[in-house]
């Protein structure tokens, strides 16, 4: 879904935390439309003047969470940064809230930045891009045992990496 929020051009400003202030503590949101405004919200924030293209990415499975945000300024020149921790708290509350007993949850979040008006976002629960980090058996196990699904809702990448990982432990 590709979104256009020309009313928060606002967010693209440069800010600079104030010298001595602390950042006041997150407050839940009660809804996935929240929690998804507040991200993209972060990220917009994230692109700073000069910069043509950022993407946020991460991917929590099981009690693993990887994430990383990239950029790209004018000049082609690329930077990897890490996400802000607000985000990540956000993106947490998305799984939680994104459970189901009878699909399972993990969350891949996909959130590319392309000028101040200009956004898409992708959040899944069910499916991994290809590109993202190799998730270990450990992860997979661990998210089944804290967000339970019917057999029949494992994706089969999930199924051909744990037969993989049984064939080689035998």
């Amino acid at each position: 879904m590709t979104l256009s929020r020309p009313e928060r051009i606002d967010l693209l400003m440069p800010r600079q935390p104030r010298e001595g202030t602390e950042s006041a503590p997150r407050e839940p949101l009660g809804s996935l439309a929240e929690i998804e405004r507040a991200v993209i919200d972060a990220t917009i924030a994230i692109l700073a003047p000069g910069q043509r293209f950022v993407l946020l990415w991460s991917l929590q499975i099981g009690g693993h969470t990887v994430a990383g945000v990239q950029t790209k300024q004018r000049d082609g020149t690329v930077a990897n940064l890490v996400p802000p921790p607000e985000v990540l708290a956000h993106l947490a509350d998305h799984k939680r809230m994104s459970y189901d007993p009878n699909t399972g949850a993990w969350l891949s979040a996909e959130i590319f930045i392309a000028g101040p008006t200009r956004y898409k976002a992708t959040y899944s629960t069910g499916t991994v891009a290809d590109w993202m980090p190799e998730v270990s058996v450990e992860d997979l196990r661990a998210e089944f045992d804290a967000f339970p699904r019917p057999a029949a809702e494992i994706p089969d990448w999930i199924r051909t990496q744990l037969d993989w990982s049984t064939k080689m432990t035998g």
